[in-house]
């Protein structure tokens, strides 16, 4: 153990308070799902929308996209959609081997965004896409469009 407290050490407190209310949560917990070998697809029906359930297959095509992305993390400040509250975009990010929060203001290109949606009736966001680009919100399922927990952090 060290004494010693680093910027993984930040990153690891900025996401200790997150909750199935706010979409980083969910989205983590499907990046952890995607990484098993073998991938146990029964436990995704916990974090994916049921409507995309059938679309993702056996996830095998998901799982290839996130281990072409070399040294991947996550951006712990989920993306709000414009004019859609209830969808979020969460970026996956190349070369980001090392926990830590980014303090600048830097620009960021991801390698692939995971698309998520409030949904009320399970009480938390579940993931919707994987994809090179954020699907749009009116190819989401929503069902409470425009409402959702307020996520930001200042």
């Amino acid at each position: 153990m060290s004494d010693s407290w680093d910027a993984s050490d930040d990153a690891a407190a900025s996401i200790a308070g997150y909750g199935l209310t706010e979409p980083f949560l969910p989205a983590l917990a499907f990046m952890e799902l995607i990484q098993q070998d073998p991938l146990d697809v029964e436990k995704f029906s916990d974090v994916v929308t049921p409507e995309s359930l059938a679309a993702w297959g056996d996830f095998s095509e998901a799982q290839a996209a996130v281990e072409a992305v070399q040294d991947w993390g996550m951006g712990s400040y989920p993306e709000p959609a414009a004019d859609a509250p209830d969808v979020a975009y969460v970026k996956i990010l190349r070369n980001e081997p090392e926990a830590r929060q980014e303090t600048a203001d830097r620009v960021v290109y991801p390698a692939l965004w995971l698309t998520l949606v409030w949904r009320p009736e399970y009480g938390m966001w579940l993931v919707h896409a994987l994809g090179g680009r954020p699907s749009d919100p009116d190819d989401v399922p929503r069902s409470s469009p425009g409402v959702a927990p307020d996520y930001t952090r200042a």
